[in-house]
């Protein structure tokens, strides 16, 4: 009776700890990139045009096309686009960070971090 409870007891650490290990990061990489009017889409987030905000008849200088309307006044505005975009990205690291003095990230070509 107290081996079965011993073996589950280390069971559930050693799933606890395998658990562990295979933890996902995930980190928001925002991104800008310039478009042609005809492929705005519903839904983007407008960040610049290629023509003065003071010409246009947006009150933002960013904000989302949230309707059809919206994204045609925007394409008669405008010929070019800067969108942003958010991504999720999945982080994998062998090993864990570790922080470096100045002294050896000089001589490592300036990495304060060994990953």
């Amino acid at each position: 009776m107290f081996f079965n409870r011993l073996n589950n007891k280390n069971s559930v650490a050693n799933s606890k700890s395998a658990n562990r290990a295979k933890i996902n990061l995930t980190q928001v990489v925002c991104s800008t990139r310039w478009i042609h009017r005809n492929e705005l889409e519903v839904g983007m987030y407008v960040n610049e045009l290629d023509v003065p905000w003071e010409k246009t008849r947006f009150m933002f200088q960013g904000f989302y096309i949230d309707n059809n309307e919206l994204l045609f006044q925007v394409q008669d505005a405008c010929e070019y686009v800067s969108v942003q975009t958010e991504k999720l990205a999945k982080i994998s690291r062998k090993q864990p960070c570790q922080v470096v003095s100045a002294k050896s990230a000089h001589r490592q070509g300036g990495k304060m971090l060994n990953c």
